[in-house]
């Protein structure tokens, strides 16, 4: 690997100072190799007085500083050793970025988003890697089991909020780290925060009959919702689903969905009832989604208007309608093993949560006895 610093002759007079490098090096901001980096130096090419030699040589110093530099960050990437510059960049820029990057490719990223505004309000505007220490992240970690909710400002964040807020700063650390931005990963491994159990709202078959009951004026938000409600897919999942995702098996005869799941990231075979098939309509070209324009903060909106005019106070999103396919399931005798491979969970652990018999069948249950 080689550098070496050049000058180009400019229309004005000048000469602009760059960086020649052999063979290319990948430009991070860029995103791609490049041969030549232009430092934003300039010198006179016919300097006129003592300041614009004084000028001319101050500008060249910094030139072979900055070249210098270079050259130190690029040998120890070349033999894969820490490189402690990097320390000194800004967090929040490179998990603006990291956000971004899960923007683009459709996932969901407002927890993200969510976290990065509470890690703000507790380290201020500007953060360098250097300060995010096992220290650091531990003060972080009570902060955000003691803190108040960013809505309004004097209700108690849930521990969950502050479970899941905590694994998206994880997430984004646990990058900067295989990217070499860490020596060591300063996340230990006791500090996430655990869940506590909760009640998993999930609609009821009466309150199904009601949303199928009640006008909602986005058809791609309705069409989608049963859609979740059928199949128990993540919003995630139904967003990015394409027509050529969708077969029919002739020897099952049933039709099932192939793809890569986006939350497990794994390839998934999963199948669905004709019910949900006859919800997508008039079947398009392959590479095209079947519910076009779908995002999270559009159905945010739409459900919650939906919910209020059929008459259900239930807190329900989106995610609700995957607990309420998987009650349907329990409801119905399906075994736990069953569900947990419908729902691709990793861990039949994640699962039974949903073993949790429905009141319905306690009742049918219980008037069973008599003596």
């Amino acid at each position: 690997m080689r550098g070496k610093l050049r000058e180009r002759k400019m229309k004005n007079g000048k000469s602009s100072l760059y960086i020649d490098y052999y063979p290319e090096v990948f430009n991070p901001k860029r995103k791609k190799y490049v041969r030549v980096e232009f430092l934003k130096l300039h010198v006179f090419d016919n300097p006129a007085d003592q300041f614009q030699k004084a000028q001319n040589k101050l500008n060249r110093e910094i030139a072979e500083k900055i070249l210098l530099k270079r050259m130190k960050t690029l040998m120890l990437e070349e033999n894969d050793l820490f490189n402690g510059e990097v320390l000194d960049n800004d967090f929040f820029e490179y998990a603006e970025k990291y956000i971004l990057v899960k923007k683009r490719a459709n996932q969901q990223a407002l927890h993200f988003e969510s976290m990065i505004k509470y890690l703000r309000r507790f380290a201020g505007e500007k953060l360098k890697f250097r300060s995010i220490t096992e220290d650091f992240v531990l003060r972080f970690r009570e902060y955000l089991l003691n803190t108040h909710t960013l809505r309004t400002g004097y209700q108690s964040l849930d521990r969950n909020s502050a479970s899941s807020y905590f694994d998206k700063f994880a997430a984004i650390i646990k990058k900067a780290h295989q990217e070499k931005y860490f020596q060591s990963n300063p996340i230990t491994k006791g500090a996430r925060i655990t869940e506590v159990e909760t009640m998993r709202n999930y609609l009821t078959e009466e309150e199904i009959e009601l949303m199928k009951k009640t006008p909602n004026d986005d058809d791609i938000v309705r069409r989608a919702s049963f859609f979740a409600i059928l199949t128990g897919l993540r919003f995630g999942a139904i967003q990015s689903l394409k027509w050529k995702h969708i077969d029919y098996s002739s020897d099952l005869k049933s039709w099932y969905i192939y793809f890569i799941d986006p939350k497990p990231n794994r390839p998934v075979k999963h199948f669905i009832m004709q019910q949900a098939i006859d919800i997508l309509g008039t079947k398009q070209d392959g590479e095209q989604k079947v519910f076009p324009g779908l995002n999270y903060d559009r159905m945010r909106v739409k459900l919650l208007e939906w919910l209020q005019a059929a008459g259900i106070k239930k807190k329900i999103t989106f995610h609700c309608f995957r607990h309420t396919y998987a009650t349907q399931l329990v409801s119905k005798g399906e075994d736990i093993y069953v569900i947990s491979k419908m729902l691709n969970h990793k861990n039949i652990k994640t699962t039974q949560i949903y073993s949790k018999m429905p009141d319905k069948n306690k009742v049918i249950a219980a008037n069973k006895l008599s003596i």
